[in-house]
């Protein structure tokens, strides 16, 4: 029992540490939020479609948490990041279609990132972009060099993994 005990505290504390922002006692909040994250992408990799109505569930709960339990002020401003976020991701999609006439990045991809900036901060989101077009690069790059024809790659199973690296290199290791 001590061992079960022992494991659910460090499970704890490396959740409480995963978002530093966050009041240490909601630190269940963030659990549940990677648990939303991770299932999205698990259900945009098969439908390539990430369901708003959970993404919007996560930041609502994240956002009624926050401001019960630290403050309105520190809620408004988790939100307005995550919000931020949203709008370059579309700002930058916008020029792009604009310029070359075709989507560059999925809306589902950036309200993804709107969650995830809302928990665990811009810093995570940047790890998670970098590391998941690096690894959506290298993806594509090894069903060329095969020649396997692919129609369509959807991005956010590599935000998650991305993300996930992030996170343990900058916040566990």
């Amino acid at each position: 029992m001590s061992f079960v005990l022992s494991l659910f505290d460090h499970i704890k504390t490396i959740l409480i540490d995963l978002a530093p922002s966050m009041p240490p006692e909601i630190w269940w909040v963030t659990a549940c939020v990677l648990a939303i994250l991770a299932f999205a992408a698990i259900i945009d990799a098969f439908t390539a479609t990430i369901p708003d109505a959970l993404i919007f569930l996560g930041l609502f709960v994240l956002t009624l948490t926050l401001g019960v339990y630290a403050s309105w002020e520190i809620a408004a401003q988790h939100l307005a990041r995550a919000i931020a976020a949203g709008l370059f991701i579309w700002a930058v999609n916008f020029a792009w279609a604009r310029k070359f006439h075709a989507d560059a990045l999925g809306m589902g991809d950036a309200k993804w990132t709107m969650l995830a900036v809302a928990c665990l901060g811009i810093e995570s989101a940047f790890f998670a972009w970098g590391i998941g077009s690096v690894l959506a690069t290298i993806f594509i790059g090894l069903f060329r060099l095969f020649k396997v024809q692919i129609t369509r790659v959807t991005f956010s199973p590599f935000l998650f993994i991305g993300l996930s690296v992030g996170l343990f290199a900058t916040r566990v290791w």
